[in-house]
């Protein structure tokens, strides 16, 4: 049982309750909109307001990407900002609803949330439209959100790649961000379970993808060995990723947590509390941190204990390591940072872009 606390650093209203995909965080940077209009970068250990850009709303996604931050806002308009500065590099209109927002390489991928447009591509260098993705995509389909991949260079498949799963289709696609073509496919037992926000993927410490085939079945995807079953549970899971760090698995079910040892094929249930289900989860160095509708933060270890807890007076619709043992949580028109105490701190190896290195 590792010694682990959770303490608020810091809090700012967002004077509205932005959507928890406005929130995007990078090692030592974090951007989020708030006041209606305006897009905010903020210091990640002093909340401190390093610059802010108007934009149409305060409900679109918000992604940094090396050097740069996009913006894809609820009126369809997609804005490249310089990270360091906030200076405009460009923008794009577009249709609206599109909602996801996936860097691969010099290669923007937008849509496919809800299935409202199909998949499209845009260069990152100045926002202008690709030739549109392979027709391998039904039109209209609903998608998780692409995950970007950057495979090694002695693959066949591509450099830069994106994987993709249809709501309806037990199947998982690998596409080649640059051709915008479907290069291999991968049968599952049943579609890829995700939420209304898409994202369907947890990457390991070990380079596996991590997701629900189904709403009993966990599954694990690498370009070289493809999917496998990891574990198939008893009961229905909620649509959250589960989570994998080392043979330490976490699952997320409507009455609680569930904790899984895959070396010694134990399993754990984690205390049932009476805060309702689970609204955010999200790895941690030494274990996973839960939230629930109520504000309660609970870190669960890799033995399955309960280590720490926490509530703020609001409710959490997502939580999103930020590097430095720091996890930045937002809803309810709140952002709020709390800092990990932990004895020999681990990386977390999450991102916003979900991206591995295979």
């Amino acid at each position: 049982m590792v010694d682990q606390s959770v303490k608020l650093l810091w809090s700012r209203s967002l004077h509205l309750r932005s959507s928890s995909e406005t929130m995007a965080a990078a090692s030592d940077a974090l951007v989020v909109a708030e006041r209606h209009s305006r897009l905010t970068r903020l210091d990640p250990v002093s909340g401190e307001s390093l610059w802010e850009q108007r934009v149409e709303d305060c409900w679109g996604t918000t992604v940094v990407a090396g050097e740069k931050c996009l913006y894809l806002s609820q009126a369809g308009v997609l804005h490249c900002f310089d990270l360091h500065n906030g200076e405009q590099m460009w923008s794009t209109p577009g249709p609206r609803l599109l909602h996801y927002v996936s860097v691969s390489g010099s290669v923007i991928l937008l849509g496919g949330w809800r299935g409202y447009h199909p998949l499209k591509r845009v260069s990152l260098a100045d926002g202008e439209p690709l030739p549109p993705v392979s027709t391998a995509l039904p039109h209209g389909s609903q998608l998780a959100w692409p995950l970007p991949l950057r495979l090694a260079p002695e693959r066949d498949l591509a450099t830069h790649a994106a994987l993709i799963a249809i709501a309806d289709k037990p199947e998982l696609l690998l596409l080649d961000s640059q051709s915008g073509t479907v290069v291999a496919e991968w049968p599952l037992p049943a579609p890829v379970v995700f939420p209304d926000t898409g994202i369907a993927y947890d990457v390991s410490d070990d380079g596996r993808i991590i997701f629900l085939s189904g709403r009993r079945t966990i599954m694990a995807f690498h370009p070289v060995d493809g999917v496998k079953v990891l574990w198939q549970h008893e009961r229905d899971l909620l649509p959250h990723p589960p989570m994998l760090r080392g043979g330490a698995l976490w699952l997320v079910e409507d009455t609680g947590i569930t904790f899984v040892d895959l070396d010694r094929g134990a399993v754990t249930e984690v205390a049932h509390l009476p805060r309702g289900a689970v609204s955010a989860a999200a790895p941690i160095s030494g274990g996973a941190l839960f939230a629930y509708p109520d504000g309660s933060l609970v870190s669960v270890d890799r033995v399955g204990h309960v280590n720490a807890s926490l509530r703020i007076p609001a409710r959490i619709d997502r939580l999103l390591p930020g590097g430095s043992d720091l996890v930045h949580a937002i809803g309810t028109g709140h952002l709020v940072t709390l800092n990990l105490v932990t004895p020999g701190r681990e990386d977390s190896g999450a991102d916003h872009e979900r991206r591995v290195e295979v």
